[in-house]
């Protein structure tokens, strides 16, 4: 590579287009972080200059480094330079220019206006019929682009530009320049001779440039490790516009990942302890089912290049396409706002315990799953013993670690049996498991869990096992339930239930009896839901006064049921009695492999 040092005047005046690739990031200049500081700096320019107009040879003021790469270029047709860095500090440095232009033709200052022009603008005869070859810069960025050429090919100072940073840039050093000129009337032309000089001569940038052996996207991604970090989906994105050779080509960068460009994608979204970007996450999910292999949230970019390393003949649009449209299917499972297809339709009620129970873990086989088109029947049997294993564990308590490694050794499987007989190899593989970290718990340890243990987990959890409950209570015939999210957990007889629920024998009979009705308290048996308003009603009133307004009030089949065979007394034995009867029909609702 070769470094020198120049000034604005010798970077912008010769006929040249510095292209923004696709692997960059959008314009993110902001004026307290940047536009006040570089003005801070002209302006000091500016005034050493009026008092010594060598100041600019003697003093400039360093800039920093661009990072060039070099593209070929017709006969008699504007140089062309990729912008591998830099594109931050160029676009901006353009932006001061042509406020500068703009305030000199306000003046009637029109020569030397038309000199700052030459460095925005290159030479009609030198565009060889590419109108992107007008501006010194070519912004890859649609709404950049828009903003920019709004900006630069705009002389009338019109104040109906695009809102974007760019135009937000260009409006503030318009105003920073104008009130400098005008800071003493009298002077007016020295304090342009003196602004023109700091700008086109003081302001120094080292100008780099790559020769073409090296892929200017790592270049990047190496620069930009110590400065705002590049993400994992934008080092993926990097990859696939490099070797499909489209990092001048707005249109079919489009093509290749348009798809990702929505606001939506950049939308962050916790999981368990990390919080990533939607892109990110279905990156990783994607990577871990092409590798089969436990890729961390730092390595996705690393793993992805690897694996299309492995390829003798790539095609990296079929790859890109690939990702797209599971990309698409991804975001029918994670989005609400999107339409479900048919397949997201037939895995919607897991997907949504799954996001409860947070077991983002098989989402690379529900990739799979679309990917290699599993049938209809087989999906629906497939999804159904894994959201068994998963909620079964999680009313035995069984903890997750362990479960990455193990869902993608299934993969492995599903990809040496084939999509004909992905049910069987999932439902074989999960009832094969032998440890706690592998389990599918049989019928006797879940009925035991719920019964003996209580409902584990947060309110989120145990509201979905008891909605699952009561969906499995209705009939076809019955109205549907409506908005889930408007029912909350009730203990029948109140955690706090010393005040209304006195014990048969008084207090004083031991700690025993008390002991065991804090555990009844607990079980699956002293559940149910209600609506936020009919709970704080409820409160911790006696049995007598609940039964009346769930009566009243209440329309689930979880509660007709309750009240049907309701004693008069709410009492531990009740209590049991009910928890066998829901633990019974838990087992239905999640059955073993044998039953699916």
């Amino acid at each position: 590579m070769e470094a020198n040092i120049v000034d604005l005047r010798t970077l912008y005046e010769k006929p040249i287009s510095y292209r923004i690739p696709q692997f960059q990031r959008a314009y993110a200049w902001k004026q307290e972080t940047q536009w006040d500081p570089l003005w801070d700096d002209v302006e000091d320019l500016a005034n050493r200059v009026l008092a010594d107009s060598d100041a600019t040879q003697d003093k400039p003021h360093f800039m920093g480094a661009i990072v060039l790469y070099p593209q070929s270029n017709n006969t008699g047709e504007v140089e062309k330079r990729l912008v591998v860095d830099g594109q931050q500090r160029l676009t901006t440095l353009q932006l001061l220019i042509k406020a500068g232009e703009a305030e000199f033709r306000v003046r009637n200052d029109n020569d030397r206006a038309g000199r700052f022009a030459r460095l925005t603008a290159n030479p009609e005869n030198q565009l060889s019929g590419d109108e992107d070859n007008d501006t010194k810069i070519r912004q890859s960025n649609r709404n950049d682009q828009t903003a920019f050429q709004h900006v630069v090919r705009d002389f009338t100072g019109d104040t109906s530009l695009a809102v974007s940073d760019i135009s937000d840039g260009y409006q503030f050093f318009r105003g920073k320049i104008s009130r400098w000129l005008d800071g003493n009337p009298v002077d007016q032309s020295r304090r342009s001779d003196a602004l023109e000089s700091a700008i086109t001569s003081g302001l120094k940038v080292a100008a780099i440039d790559l020769d073409d052996t090296q892929e200017p996207h790592v270049i990047f991604e190496t620069l930009n490790e110590r400065g705002e970090p590049l993400s994992q989906s934008d080092r993926v994105k990097n990859t696939i516009m490099y070797k499909a050779d489209v990092v001048d080509d707005a249109s079919k960068a489009r093509d290749l990942w348009g798809v990702f460009e929505d606001t939506w994608w950049r939308n962050e979204a916790r999981e368990g302890r990390l919080i990533r970007t939607h892109n990110d996450r279905f990156l990783n999910y994607w990577v871990v089912m092409k590798t089969r292999s436990d890729v961390s949230s730092d390595k996705i970019a690393k793993e992805f290049r690897r694996n299309l390393d492995t390829y003798t003949d790539l095609d990296i649009s079929s790859v890109a396409n690939e990702i797209k449209n599971s990309g698409l299917y991804y975001r029918q499972m994670e989005d609400e706002s999107q339409p479900h297809g048919e397949r997201v339709q037939i895995i919607s009620t897991l997907l949504q315990r799954m996001k409860i129970l947070e077991f983002g873990v098989i989402t690379p086989l529900l990739l799979w799953f679309d990917s290699e088109r599993v049938s209809d029947a087989k999906l629906t049997r497939a999804t159904r013993a894994l959201e068994s294993f998963l909620v079964r564990r999680s009313l035995c308590g069984y903890q997750s670690q362990g479960l990455n490694r193990y869902f993608i050794d299934l993969l492995t499987d599903l990809d040496r049996e084939g999509h004909n007989r992905a049910d069987a190899v999932v439902i074989d593989r999960l009832k094969g498991g032998t440890s706690d970290a592998q389990v599918w718990p049989s019928d006797r340890l879940v009925h035991e869990a719920l019964t003996t243990q209580g409902l584990r987990g947060n309110v989120r959890r145990r509201t979905m096992v008891l909605l699952a409950i009561e969906e499995s209570l209705r009939s076809d015939k019955a109205e549907t339930i409506g908005d889930t999210k408007n029912f909350t957990l009730e203990h029948i007889m109140p955690q706090q239930w010393e005040t209304h629920w006195p014990l048969s024998g008084g207090m004083q009979e031991g700690i025993d009896q008390k002991e065991r009705r804090d555990n009844a308290v607990k079980e699956i048996g002293n559940l149910t839901l209600v609506t936020q308003k009919l709970n704080s009603g409820l409160s911790n009133g006696p049995w007598e006064d609940k039964r009346k307004a769930l009566h009243e009030h209440s329309s689930l089949f979880l509660n007709k049921t309750l009240l049907d065979a309701a004693p008069e007394k709410w009492v531990e034995n009740t209590i049991r009695e009910r928890s066998n009867m829901l633990a019974d029909r838990v087992l239905r609702i999640w059955p073993h492999a044998d039953s699916i």
